[in-house]
């Protein structure tokens, strides 16, 4: 038997005999027919340029980068003790892990968010991605936080950078291109119709 203590950014993982699952704490006393082992909840920074294709059959460019880390609560870090060590309810103490460490985490945030994105932009056209783009990165971020919550992850902070066309595309170049002289001409009507304005005045 031994007294084991997590640091402040961790957590104790124990399962074993008398455990039914997972048991996660700051502090306990390990018998020897169990184990432990330890969890950061420090949350990482995840950074994706993904590929993706509009209704209409037209590629871009979507650059993210996602802070995540496990929500600390004791539910939503039994759920990320489990993916993190491999290890399901139904295995015992001394079987081995089928996939361990924040390499497996990542593959799942990276399939969620390449997953989620592909088909909200699947329903949608180049120009609606491109005037409501707002609305569109807050949707992807919404999405993949649903998906992230049955593995115990969080989102902490997300930055959805402009998109931007792939090789050979200069679609967004057009729309940014027309959206300024639309801008531009516009700033002149009003510019004009002030100063007949104060003419008339």
């Amino acid at each position: 038997m031994s007294y084991h203590v997590s640091d402040a950014n961790s957590y104790l993982v124990i399962t074993g005999g008398g455990i039914p699952d997972v048991k996660i704490v700051k502090k306990a006393w390990v018998m020897p027919w169990q184990k432990y082992s330890k969890i950061s909840i420090s949350p990482f920074d995840f950074e994706i340029t993904l590929q993706a294709m509009t209704i209409e059959k037209l590629q871009f460019s979507l650059p993210a980068v996602f802070t995540i880390g496990p929500d600390d609560h004791l539910a939503s870090l039994g759920k990320y003790a489990k993916i993190l060590t491999g290890r399901t309810a139904t295995e015992n103490a001394k079987s081995q892990p089928t996939s361990t460490g924040r390499n497996h985490v990542q593959d799942i945030v990276k399939g969620i968010i390449e997953g989620e994105t592909r088909v909200i932009v699947s329903g949608m056209t180049m120009e609606e991605i491109f005037k409501e783009r707002q609305v569109f990165k807050t949707k992807v971020i919404e999405n993949v936080q649903s998906e992230l919550n049955q593995f115990g992850l969080r989102i902490y902070n997300a930055n959805v950078k402009e998109l931007q066309d792939t090789a050979g595309s200069e679609y967004f170049k057009f729309l940014s291109r027309k959206a300024h002289e639309g801008a531009s001409n516009q700033a002149k009507v009003d510019v004009a119709n002030a100063m007949m304005i104060g003419n008339i005045g």
